[in-house]
């Protein structure tokens, strides 16, 4: 029996219930990547890290949701944005038909950096909503930041260079399907760091402003992906799936008691 719900028929799902197994949905997009990656790249990367980290953690993985807040591309052809309510009332319905029918532990994992705080918010609400008549626990988290410090620390971009279709995607994308990564259309497309990056310290404030509108000419791209390798993207899903596996095994829920 797989992990993969969408190849599982309803008997194998519902023993793997009984079994305690929890849930990961990988929340992705689509949306424009710069000229050289496709555009279902953050779907692709949130459920392969899904697939791996349920192998470890006694998990199945529900199918990937493969529209996102991508508002910012929104201009760009073959990006498929939702508005924030419609994507939050999407996943939530998602979300609670899985607590319904008796998964012990949601896992929000998040591939799309601008849906990121809207999964930390339909979290909340789905406690909030349902924890009255089923026990259990969810969680939200983007894949790459239980691991961002130890990215930081091996990346090869200056500060800046790892965000959208930057060094980090472009060296998964390099790692697990190299024959859709057209690295040669990168020549003459305009790109460079930018003053925000998925791994790189932040303050914790979250500060909202206006968001950049990328106008024609612009390749899709916030970061640089020039210094993107096959190596660097090998070692850094080692390194996400590691981290991910010692956050999950010591999960608290925020209201439990510390030992």
């Amino acid at each position: 029996m797989g992990i993969q719900m969408s190849y599982m028929t309803q008997m194998e799902i519902g023993e793997s219930i009984k079994n305690g197994m929890g849930v990961i949905v990988p929340t992705g997009a689509t949306e424009a990547h710069g000229p050289h990656m496709p555009t279902d790249t953050d779907t692709h990367q949130s459920e392969y890290i899904a697939i791996k980290l349920a192998e470890r953690i006694n998990a199945l993985v529900a199918p990937p949701i493969a529209y996102g807040v991508s508002m910012t591309f929104e201009n760009f052809p073959g990006t498929i944005s939702l508005t924030i309510p419609t994507y939050q009332k999407m996943l939530f319905e998602i979300g609670a038909a899985l607590i319904k029918q008796g998964f012990n532990h949601l896992i929000l994992l998040n591939g799309n950096r601008p849906s990121g705080t809207a999964n930390d918010q339909v979290a909340r609400f789905l406690i909030d909503e349902l924890d009255k008549d089923y026990d259990f626990k969810v969680s939200a988290v983007s894949y790459w930041e239980p691991a961002a410090d130890k990215i930081h620390a091996i990346r090869k971009s200056v500060v800046g260079g790892m965000g959208h279709a930057g060094e980090l995607e472009t060296s998964f994308q390099l790692a697990i399907r190299p024959n859709l990564v057209k690295m040669e259309k990168l020549k003459g497309a305009k790109y460079g760091p930018v003053p925000w990056d998925l791994v790189a310290p932040t303050n914790p404030t979250r500060t909202y402003t206006r968001r950049p509108r990328p106008q024609a000419g612009h390749a899709a791209i916030f970061g640089d992906p020039t210094k993107a390798t096959k190596e660097m993207g090998e070692k850094s899903i080692k390194i996400i799936v590691d981290t991910l596996e010692k956050t999950f095994r010591n999960i608290k829920g925020s209201y439990e008691e510390k030992e």
